[in-house]
């Protein structure tokens, strides 16, 4: 009775093991190479945009920069960005810095984990965004 009972569980041990194995072998591997240098913004905040080329990131308001950041890829779908100079973003000082990676792309839209250091946030505030290419 207790083999019964051991080899019952050691098959649905397996089972859902190679379940497991099967729905990671069909997730979709992320292509975030055409947000290397890309025009972009947050649906939420319509009078604001990013332009990124490659190493140089900058951030718009009204049309005027705001912000630029150093940017570096840690790997093909992570990023981290440090703020180099502020125009008079109220909310960002120079040398604040964030990591984030993409966990989503649809169509032209694609939404990001982010992890945000700054003085009052030394350890990271970690959030979500979510961001669409803008189109001239």
């Amino acid at each position: 009775m207790i083999y019964n009972l051991q080899n019952q569980y050691m098959k649905k041990i397996i089972f859902f093991a190679l379940m497991l194995l099967g729905t990671l072998s069909y997730a979709q591997k992320l292509d975030c190479s055409k947000f290397k240098n890309i025009k972009f913004g947050a649906p939420v905040f319509p009078n604001e945009y990013i332009i990124r080329k490659d190493s140089i990131q900058e951030g718009y308001m009204d049309g005027k920069v705001q912000t630029v950041w150093t940017v570096k890829w840690l790997t093909g779908c992570k990023v981290e960005a440090v703020c180099v100079k502020n125009f008079g973003s109220p909310d960002i000082k120079v040398g604040d810095r964030y990591i984030s990676e993409f966990i989503d792309i649809s169509d032209d839209c694609f939404t990001v984990s982010m992890l945000y250091f700054d003085d009052q946030n030394p350890n990271g505030m970690d959030f979500t965004r979510g961001f669409c290419i803008m189109k001239d």
